[in-house]
């Protein structure tokens, strides 16, 4: 059986670029083929416009190179897996779209398909080429204002080496970065924060979070944990985006 694993992905999620790509595995002695395409930025796009936009463009680059199925389909998204697989209902108007045009290339054509989630790091190549163009670019740039922990073995230390060696890490990642209790930054105040991170990095956070010295002192901590510079922030912006949900939701 051919295999098609695919991935998309939004940068910043939403309103970025897309990329979208997918890995075509046959059966046989045929060698595998990789494909990719990107969207410049606009409001609708987000990371499940770019994972159904990727899975569309896989299938018809598979029928283009004559694929006659059966095909097993491949994701990381639990989200469009079981929507094609008829699991899960489709409500957003933008994704309903994209899976009708899905659907009809793959009836039009007769085609025999079966979906299956595979977790993310079974679907390495796919998300390698899902990533717009400069992210990889801004991952190899990262800075840094302590030395990430390369020995350490707790899960706060694996998380933040985790985060730090992905091009684009999603919001999932940075909702589940925690430091469980308290260590030495955690009390730590803001003036001293400021003194042990430095000027350009205090800068930067008075930059992001303007009046508001909690979150500035925030994301100095994490950078002071080791975590990237642009990825402390993105940090603080995701807990201050699950705080206002939470508010929202009383």
């Amino acid at each position: 059986m051919d295999q098609l694993n695919f991935d998309g992905s939004c940068d910043p999620n939403p309103g970025g670029r897309m990329g979208f790509g997918w890995v075509i595995s046959w059966e046989g002695e045929r060698k595998p083929t990789e494909g990719r395409k990107e969207k410049q930025g606009s409001p609708s796009n987000t990371n499940n416009v770019a994972e159904y936009t990727a899975l569309r463009e896989g299938i018809a680059h598979y029928l283009e190179l004559g694929g006659k199925g059966p095909l097993r389909v491949c994701g990381d998204s639990k989200l469009v897996i079981s929507q094609m697989s008829g699991k899960w209902k489709v409500n957003n108007r933008n994704l309903a779209l994209i899976k009708e045009q899905t659907d009809s290339l793959i009836q039009s054509c007769g085609l025999k398909v079966t979906f299956r989630w595979v977790p993310r790091e079974q679907n390495s190549i796919a998300d390698r080429l899902a990533m717009p163009a400069g992210v990889q670019a801004r991952a190899a740039e990262r800075q840094f204002i302590a030395c990430p922990e390369k020995s350490g073995t707790s899960p706060l230390e694996t998380q933040i080496r985790e985060l730090n060696a992905h091009p684009s890490p999603g919001f999932k990642s940075f909702a589940g970065l925690k430091v469980g209790g308290f260590d030495r930054f955690s009390r730590t105040g803001l003036d001293e924060l400021r003194e042990q991170a430095g000027k350009d990095a205090s800068a930067l956070a008075v930059k992001e979070f303007r009046e508001d010295g909690r979150h500035q002192a925030s994301a100095l901590r994490w950078m002071l944990r080791g975590l990237a510079v642009d990825l402390a922030i993105r940090k603080v912006k995701t807990d201050i985006e699950i705080a206002s949900r939470k508010t929202r939701g009383r």
